[in-house]
């Protein structure tokens, strides 16, 4: 601890010492015209010839500071509709001009020259806006880095003789600007030429910098124009089928055929030229790609990727404090694995919904001029409800999960060198005699002016209303807080964290925690090379930390003590390679794995490390591949596992991915069970267990606009248990004589298709089919195959759903009316 306080000390003193970057930034001015602009990339418009040029770009990669290797002339202009960008690139082997198609937001994934233009109309230096165009005519759009940011514009690209030129035009409705007369923006326009990883910039950023938005150009010269009224509705109209397996007394006995359809609507309001209000009406996520199904072993519940399109959208700012985890909203109900023990003796389980249904869900967002955003989102589920059979035919509902509110709120300010104070909000409210939650954060984070430092500190409350099992109510109360201090900027990084959570801390109800009772030290110290070094490499960096966790409950008692590093290359000829080797330097406390308040177990030194590979993903065939491995030598027990993963990119329209992932771990030791003797205990045992994972993603672009893609995935993992143990009170196990059947086998398979045309901007027509089996059984030690043809042969879910949606803008309609 004393090491800690030390490096905090340097940290702060050198903090104020430290002198602003002396950094000219560039200018460029906006020409209003009135002349009609056709989006075609031909930039043959006569407006085009009002507007300077922007030119003089400089390399950030591979060579940060050199000339580019190519000219690039970009020019703006604007009316009083929308602002217009057009970039003439240049390109001395224009046969070498990669072109692979894509979704919207494929930008980055995809082997295709691509041109950027990034806006803060703010000028804050702290958010912003993004536009790219592919020079195959893909567009990805991004807030804040959030790639959910789905605006309407348009853009157009042509392949030209001597390189290729696009056109961009976007609405003043897509983004939001003060109301002034006069506007300055930040500014900054980046061009990627694919087959040499070269990035170049207008206005340079060195790569050591924390906040690169400091770094971006200023844009003049918009006068007079007025931030529009944002309004746009999306309807939408469902079909959906489903042919599903159906179970009496856990027996399959048939198959249940189910039809319906839906409608809704997605509202969009923008209530100022700062704060928009989006509604989901009836939401139908039915389209969104299945859950990626694993055997959980562990103490924690499995957290799963959000996928449903209103959670993802615009959501970042409701992230802070890291109080909100959407999947509980529409949850697996409360009682859903439990209802069967409700069951009268003479009754059956009919009916079971798995999911809760979302009602309706909106969200309000925005920043004043002055830096202070502020987001209110709220949601509502469904009553859920079981249906029981008794031999008369009588249905008795089950009440599973209550009809319940979610809420999140949060006021976020910035300020200067891009230092914040935030609070947020998350609230859990359910009908009836069901727990109540309430957590609350707020946290300040300071740079310097030269956003060399940065220090942060944080508090969270947590309270819990419930009832006592004598009826009386109950506020449970948590607390966790939180400090960090780090060196930001250069090549020469390092930080510390401290983070408390004490033993009734819970935001479990919106969010996710694995832990409670808890302190969490961490110092690290990062070395990075921006630049090519040794002739062989591009960009390298290390980092090597120290962990240290406690028992809060227990003075801070040491429960684990680790220490590691990570080492990155990457390869003049776009490989690269990443390691990881982290080691305990003692015995730790386990307190979760047992199961049971306050007993814990000892867990033997672990030393575990992995190797991963990625070759140039600029050719055809590339791969990911890599191991891992990890050994307890104190319970002769060791794990391995690697990976493959081949790209094969067939031509511009058509990818396969295919990922193949096996693991194995030997003498490994977890919960079983409890056993109720005098008191309840924890059993554990010694287990071999096999996992592989093989997938297959494609996907076929007809054009831009319309796709095809599958993506197959089945999942096995089989474990057999050897021996038994016993957790005794000092954390120790002893070996008992049981004749516990835990040996298992469990496994997952799904098929996802999807056919999604964009026919009109923001407007969409998709046919989803997908399949969906899972089996769990004890017939553990079968082969790969034979397990395969196993869940083949196993009842399964065949589901297929039409939507179709349709964007409606205001200011559109507005001005084909005119």
């Amino acid at each position: 601890m004393k090491g800690l306080l030390f490096i905090l000390s340097l940290l702060l003193s050198q903090q104020f010492i430290a002198a602003p970057p002396d950094v000219t930034k560039k200018t460029y001015q906006a020409a209003r015209v009135e002349v009609p602009i056709k989006i075609d990339g031909l930039l043959d418009d006569e407006a085009w010839t009002f507007a300077g040029i922007a030119d003089d770009f400089i390399q950030l990669e591979p060579v940060e500071g050199n000339q580019a290797s190519q000219r690039s002339y970009i020019r703006v202009v604007y009316d009083n509709t929308a602002i217009y960008f057009s970039a003439y690139l240049f390109d001395s082997s224009p046969d070498s001009i990669l072109t692979q198609l894509g979704n919207r937001d494929d930008g980055s994934n995809l082997n295709a020259d691509a041109f950027r233009v990034s806006l803060d109309p703010y000028n804050t230096r702290q958010s912003g806006y993004v536009f790219e165009v592919s020079a195959s005519g893909v567009q990805t759009d991004s807030y804040d880095q959030d790639l959910t940011y789905d605006a309407v514009w348009e853009s157009a690209v042509q392949l030209q003789s001597d390189g290729w030129s696009l056109e961009m035009k976007i609405p003043y409705s897509a983004i939001r600007f003060p109301s002034r007369e006069r506007q300055e923006w930040g500014i900054q326009f980046t061009r990627f030429i694919r087959r040499s990883r070269e990035q170049i910039q207008w206005s340079y950023t060195p790569k050591s910098a924390s906040n690169k938005m400091f770094f971006w150009g200023t844009l003049e010269g918009i006068e007079k124009i007025e931030p529009p009224l944002r309004l746009s509705v999306t309807p939408y109209l469902s079909f959906y089928t489903e042919r599903s397996p159906h179970f009496l007394n856990g027996e399959h006995s048939g198959n249940d055929v189910a039809y319906s359809y839906s409608g809704g609507a997605d509202l969009k309001l923008g209530l100022d030229e700062r704060f928009t209000l989006d509604v989901t009406l009836l939401p139908d996520f039915s389209q969104v790609q299945s859950d990626n199904k694993v055997k959980n072993l562990s103490a924690f519940e499995t957290v799963f990727e959000e996928r449903r399109p209103f959670f993802k959208e615009g959501t970042d700012l409701f992230k802070k404090g890291n109080l909100f985890y959407s999947r509980r909203i529409g949850r697996t109900p409360a009682l859903f694995y439990s209802v069967s023990s409700l069951l009268n003796d003479d009754e059956v389980l009919s009916e079971n919904p798995d999911r809760s249904s979302l009602i309706n869900a909106s969200k309000l967002t925005g920043r004043t001029d002055k830096g202070l955003g502020l987001g209110i989102m709220n949601a509502i589920t469904a009553e859920m409800q079981a249906e029981a059979k008794d031999p008369e035919g009588n249905v008795r509902k089950i009440q599973t999960d209550p009809l319940t509110n979610y809420s999140v709120v949060i006021a976020d300010q910035q300020l200067k060198n891009n230092s914040n104070f935030y609070i947020v909000n998350a609230n859990t409210l359910r009908e009836g005699s069901w727990r109540d939650a309430n957590v609350s954060a707020a946290q300040y984070t300071h740079e310097n002016k030269g956003h060399d430092y940065r220090i942060s500190g944080r508090y969270s409350l947590s309270q819990i209303f419930q009832r006592d099992s004598e009826g009386n109510k109950q506020n449970l109360k948590g607390n966790q807080y939180s400090f960090s201090a780090a060196k930001i900027k250069g090549n020469h990084k390092a930080g510390v964290w401290y983070e408390v959570g004490d033993k009734n801390y819970n935001k479990n109800d919106l969010g996710v925690s694995f832990v409670r009772d808890y302190t969490d030290a961490n110092v690290y110290y990062t070395y990075v090379k921006y630049n090519p070094f040794w002739k062989y490499f591009k960009y390298g960096s290390l980092n090597i930390w120290t962990n240290r966790t406690g028992r809060e409950s227990e003075n801070n008692q040491l429960t684990e003590l680790q220490s590691g590093f990570d080492l990155f290359l990457l390869f003049n000829n776009n490989w690269s390679i990443y390691s990881q080797l982290g080691t305990n330097l003692t015995k730790g406390k386990d307190y979760y794995e047992p199961r049971i308040e306050g007993m814990y177990y000892e867990k033997p030194k672990r030393t575990a490390g992995s190797i991963n590979f990625t070759t140039n993903y600029n050719r055809k065939l590339s791969f990911d591949f890599g191991s891992r491995s990890a050994i307890i030598p104190v319970q002769d027990a060791f794990s391995y596992g690697y990976y493959v993963v081949p790209r094969i990119r067939l031509s511009d329209k058509w990818s396969v991915f295919l990922s193949h992932f096996y693991d194995r771990y030997v003498n490994e030791r977890g919960w079983v069970s409890y056993e109720e003797n005098e008191s309840l205990s924890s059993v554990f045992g010694e287990r071999n267990v096999i996992t592989i994972e093989n997938s297959v993603t494609t996907k076929y672009l007809f054009k831009n606009d319309m796709s095809l893609s599958l993506v197959a995935r089945h999942y096995w993992s089989d474990g057999i248990y050897d021996r038994y143990f016993n957790l005794e009170g000092n954390g120790k196990l002893s070996e008992i004589n049981a004749n516990y059947d835990a040996d298992f086998n469990s496994a997952f398979f799904n098929v996802d298709m999807v056919f999604n045309w964009q026919f009109a901007p923001g407007s969409s027509f998709l046919i989803v089919y997908k399949n969906a089996i899972s089996r769990e059984s004890t017939d553990s030690g079968l082969s790969y195959f034979k397990n395969l043809d196993n869940i083949l042969d196993n009842p399964q879910t065949n589901s297929v759903s039409v939507k179709i949606l349709y964007y409606f803008d205001y200011q559109y309609l507005n001005r084909k009316k005119s």
